[in-house]
């Protein structure tokens, strides 16, 4: 036992250094007599005079830290995230024969991921082969994500007479009044081009230049796979006792679904494409049960259920051994007829293509060009209505009626060319396409929207 300890003797003055506390703490450890390590500060009866002051009192009152800033919470944001990475599969196994090869068992390997720092997380029907999130760059998450930084303020100096910008500004407020603020200073960013040379202007002629780019664009790479067909549509004679009239409305330009297909999962966009959908949840904080978030096609209980369905589809006779992933290729189309000019009556009736695979935020940015053209749909033309004027017995009392039937027949038997026998087999079978990344997967083309105006129905 440590000897006992008189406190009597310690003496409340400024020379001593020590504290009542660092005396018990010394003479309190386990194993340890005050005769072979006495207390600096307490002492028995005999101790001696008091030692010197223990580098341990610099220690007791630390310097004021210094006080750190920090934004008002009004002006600190939270960044978005990625979802958190999917875990690796488990390492296969041993295969071995089955005993009934005729038998195919479809296992569904369900996972769900880790909670977010915004309370998100995905629960899988089956578990991804490839996972577009595991790693995002910021810029793809939020626009502007660099820290705050104060900016002084711009000083405005005051400049001699400019002729260039005085012509500039004249151009402008002369001639046509089309020409605003933002087009000039498009003209100026021209101007400043490093390639531009003003004796490259030399005899200049708008018209003539214009011809000669409209020559080059017959032959750009952007209108291959584009093929021109007739579309032949049935238009009835008024007549019970007259047969029905075939006519052929000229000018379908049409690019093959089973193409668009193959070069969009080819492309590098399809880096970012999502071949196995989820269930997004939100776990709110004070409560117990989840909350399902819709923000994507490729989370809706549509998306899921087909690539559940696509799993145990059919592949051809002379593949049946084949073991590639099979994924769902969700198509969405749009068709709305567009005026070229703010004048006259030109105008183009395109149907094009997104793919549900790519996230919206991505498919909404004009310059990443995952809008596929497919067709352009003829007008019906003056020469056509003369020909129904001329062989219908009620052309003239039941126009309107009729250029509305053969309108419908027209986007009838568009769609019946674009859904040719290919694009059914593939329907049916699947297609076998070498993705971005360099696997090969069968891919089941499926149709999820159709957006389109009064003209179609």
């Amino acid at each position: 036992m440590p000897e006992s300890v008189d406190y009597s003797v310690v003496q409340n003055t400024a020379s001593e250094s020590c504290t009542l506390t660092e005396a018990l703490v010394l003479d309190s450890r386990p194993g340890v007599s005050n005769e072979q390590n006495p207390s600096p500060c307490l002492s028995p009866r005999h101790a001696g005079p008091a030692l010197l002051p223990s580098p341990v009192a610099h220690a007791i009152n630390p310097p004021r830290p210094q006080r750190q800033r920090r934004l008002p919470a009004r002006y600190r944001d939270h960044l978005p995230e990625p979802a958190p990475a999917i875990l690796p599969p488990n390492e296969p196994t041993t295969e071995t024969q089955p005993l009934l090869p005729r038998i195919r068992l479809i296992v569904r390997d369900s996972m769900r991921t880790m909670v977010n720092a915004f309370g998100l997380w995905r629960q899988y029907l089956h578990r991804p082969t490839f996972d577009p999130d595991h790693m995002v760059p910021p810029d793809d998450l939020a626009s502007g994500t660099g820290s705050l930084e104060t900016h002084s303020p711009v000083t405005v100096m005051t400049s001699p007479k400019n002729v260039s910008v005085d012509l500039l500004l004249e151009w402008q407020n002369t001639g046509s009044e089309l020409k605003s603020n933002a087009e000039l200073n498009r003209l100026v960013n021209v101007l400043h081009h490093k390639d531009f040379s003003i004796n490259d202007l030399k005899g200049f002629d708008a018209n003539r230049e214009n011809r000669r780019w409209d020559q080059q664009d017959e032959k750009s790479p952007a209108l291959k796979g584009f093929q021109e067909t007739c579309v032949k549509i049935n238009v009835p004679s008024g007549d019970k006792n007259v047969p029905s009239t075939i006519l052929d409305v000229p000018g379908l330009h049409y690019r093959k679904l089973t193409s668009v297909i193959r070069s969009a999962f080819a492309s590098p966009l399809a880096s970012k494409f999502h071949f196995t959908p989820f269930k997004l949840f939100h776990q709110p904080s004070g409560s117990e049960a989840p909350e399902r978030v819709y923000s994507e096609l490729y989370n809706s209980d549509a998306f899921i259920r087909e690539h559940d369905c696509v799993q145990r589809a059919p592949v051809p006779a002379e593949e049946s051994d084949c073991t590639r992933e099979k994924i769902v290729a969700a198509l969405m189309f749009w068709s709305d007829a567009t005026h070229l000019a703010n004048f006259g009556n030109a105008k183009l009736w395109p149907i094009y293509m997104f793919l549900g695979n790519l996230s919206k935020y991505i498919r909404a940015q004009p310059t990443s060009n995952a809008c596929h053209h497919v067709a352009y749909i003829p007008s019906f033309l003056d020469s056509l209505q003369d020909a129904l004027a001329s062989t219908h017995a009620k052309w003239h009392t039941q126009k309107k009626q009729i250029l509305t039937h053969c309108r419908r027949e027209l986007m009838h038997g568009v769609w019946k060319i674009l859904l040719d026998d290919d694009f059914l087999h593939a329907y049916k079978y699947g297609i076998v396409i070498k993705c971005h990344d360099g696997v090969e997967r069968r891919v089941y083309p499926r149709i999820f929207t159709y957006s389109a105006d009064y003209p179609e129905k």
